[in-house]
């Protein structure tokens, strides 16, 4: 229920009254001078059963209905909507941010006036990030505080709709308040122990084996076996139809990946491509592998069944396994099969998969490829940490080039061998540095590529020896690529610069426009990534933004995140001059 509550000053005297009320487990409040128009405000509240009363803006009163189009607009429950709608983006990203905005910003804001100085300033979304961080969240079977990565993002969805009324012509607002929040870290609410992390958990294959036998559902058994045997992802796993096993030829065996599900919010799962192009891809298993799902059933079932199931054909949610997992991992550690401090995800099942090919001595490319990065970069950025002997290879490669002999395991001495230089180096001269490779095609499809890219004639491929390329070429043979370059068409955005006191500019007006262009993987602006902000100071004392990535929506979600980090630091840019105040008042680098 409503009730009024009589506001006092320090010296007890009553200066106004405030109706509160809870909306969808949230306090709202209205101010009043006079008691009587408190009193009929909370009427309307009870009539609305407990919401705003249709009409009415806050602070404002009721809008008179021919009054809509002028006022009701700025109400933040819609006027944010709107700039979702004509934002760029897919479908999904649109209806993700209008869920968001629905279920925790319209509880605090939605009634508020986006051009209201007094609605949204730092103190009232100060106070609206302090009850985000106290918000409690389903994750699996648990309740958890939501997490600073979560409060970070929605903020930046906030910040986002206060920007556009800021660039708004008119400007509705001088500035977007947002800018002076103070996030909250990575690690502000700690970490439990007794539930799983962001942090990759590997499995040896004697706890993979023993977490399996702690499955008392068969189909279990066989879905986790088959997820470490292949290291595919849980969409891609569930996707799979007994028509994409395959034996190609006698001995050989595979599972083709062409879908996983898919998900818009607020719509049903669907069948659609993986995650990335190099998603689409075929999986070698081995033949004790393809015999255990020949006993599961796989040769039963109708090319279009699915091989893993809910038990009726249909989809399994991975909400349905999840509380048989953890039971699994419980029963596992009663066992003694898994250690006591291990605390693995079903996604971890893929990425002991990589750990297992990689401790055999398997390479990235070939890992890459059967997990389906879209970019080695990808793969070696998660694992490469995991080849073991990696420290090991170099220095043994040091100790070549300069003659010296190497120590082996044993305590015996390996002679130092010097590289294969019998071998061409075919170079690319491009606009600012050159680019060789052993492999002839390699080198003509950069030069190719390069011209077709830029819009001129092929560039040539000039054939060298190795003593050539390592006199004149810095890294020397070790800078030689094996294989072809990577190229990414990336989406850019920035940068935009903040003088010390928080001033914000841009160099050139297109700065503030997304722009996307082939980038390779030896420039700058190369990126592997969905999305990378950026916040740096530099030499002249300003302090610059940017993001980058492969998605555009991320990217320019990101952005204002990379520019209210930049708005933070740029007062504690350590190559700005110390300021001192003139006698006229202005003020002037010391």
């Amino acid at each position: 229920m409503a009730s009024v509550v009589p506001r006092k000053n320090k010296v007890g005297d009553v200066t106004s009254y405030q109706v509160k009320w809870r909306e969808s487990g949230e306090w709202q409040t209205e101010r009043f001078d006079d008691e009587d128009s408190a009193k009929v405000f909370k009427t309307a509240v009870e009539e609305a059963r407990q919401s705003w009363p249709p009409g009415w803006i806050k602070g404002k009163g009721y809008i008179e209905p021919d009054a809509d189009d002028d006022e009701l607009k700025y109400r933040f429950d819609r006027y944010g909507p709107e700039i979702i709608k004509h934002r760029r983006g897919s479908k999904k990203y649109k209806q993700g941010r209008l869920r968001a905005l629905e279920m925790y910003i319209f509880p605090t804001f939605g009634h508020c006036d986006v051009r209201s100085i007094k609605h949204f300033s730092k103190a009232t979304i100060g106070a609206w990030l302090n009850e985000m961080s106290q918000t409690q969240v389903k994750r699996g079977a648990k309740i958890k505080d939501m997490s600073p990565g979560t409060v970070r993002l929605y903020h930046g969805l906030l910040s986002m709709i206060l920007q556009e009324a800021v660039n708004a012509e008119p400007p509705l607002r001088d500035r977007n308040p947002c800018k002076l929040s103070e996030l909250p870290g990575g690690d502000d609410w700690g970490v439990d122990d007794d539930v799983a992390t962001d942090v990759m958990e590997f499995m040896t294959p004697e706890e993979i084996a023993g977490l399996i036998a702690c499955f008392p559902r068969a189909s279990d058994r066989m879905l986790v076996r088959t997820a470490y045997g292949t290291g595919m992802r849980w969409g891609e796993l569930t996707a799979l139809a007994a028509k994409h096993a395959r034996s190609p030829q006698p001995g050989r065996f595979a599972v083709r990946v062409t879908r996983a599900w898919k998900r818009a919010p607020g719509e049903p799962w669907f069948l659609g491509p993986p995650k990335t192009k190099a998603g689409r891809r075929t999986v070698e298993i081995s033949a004790g592998l393809w015999l255990e799902l020949q006993e599961h059933g796989l040769g039963r079932l109708a090319k279009d069944d699915l091989i893993f199931h809910d038990g009726k054909g249909n989809r399994l949610p991975y909400s349905t396994f999840y509380d048989r997992w953890m039971a699994a991992v419980a029963e596992a550690k009663k066992r003694g099969v898994l250690p006591d401090w291990k605390m693995p995800t079903f996604h971890d099942v893929r990425h002991s998969h990589v750990a297992a090919l990689l401790s055999d001595r398997h390479s990235l490319t070939y890992v890459q490829r059967r997990l389906g990065h879209e970019s080695i970069k990808t793969t070696s950025d998660q694992y490469g940490h995991l080849l073991e002997t990696a420290h090991e290879a170099a220095l043994i490669t040091l100790d070549r080039i300069m003659g010296i002999a190497t120590p082996d395991a044993g305590g015996g001495v390996v002679p130092a061998q010097p590289k294969d230089t019998g071998r061409s180096v075919y170079a690319v001269a491009l606009d600012d540095h050159t680019e060789g490779f052993w492999n002839e095609a390699d080198a003509h499809a950069l030069a190719r590529q390069w011209a077709e890219d830029r819009g001129g004639e092929t560039v040539p491929v000039a054939t060298c020896s190795p003593a050539w390329w390592t006199r004149m070429v810095p890294g020397g043979l070790e800078a030689v690529r094996d294989e072809m370059a990577l190229r990414a068409n990336v989406w850019s955005i920035g940068p935009v610069a903040y003088a010390l006191d928080g001033t914000e500019h841009v160099t050139r007006p297109e700065d503030r426009e997304p722009r996307q262009r082939w980038v390779w993987d030896w420039e700058d602006d190369y990126v592997a990534a969905v999305c990378v902000p950026y916040a740096e100071w530099q030499p002249n004392g300003e302090t610059v933004a940017y993001a980058r990535g492969l998605v555009l929506g991320a990217v320019l979600g990101v952005f204002e995140d990379a520019k209210a980090e930049a708005l933070r630091m740029c007062a504690l840019n350590p190559s700005a001059k110390p300021r001192t105040a003139t006698e006229d008042g202005q003020v002037a680098p010391t």
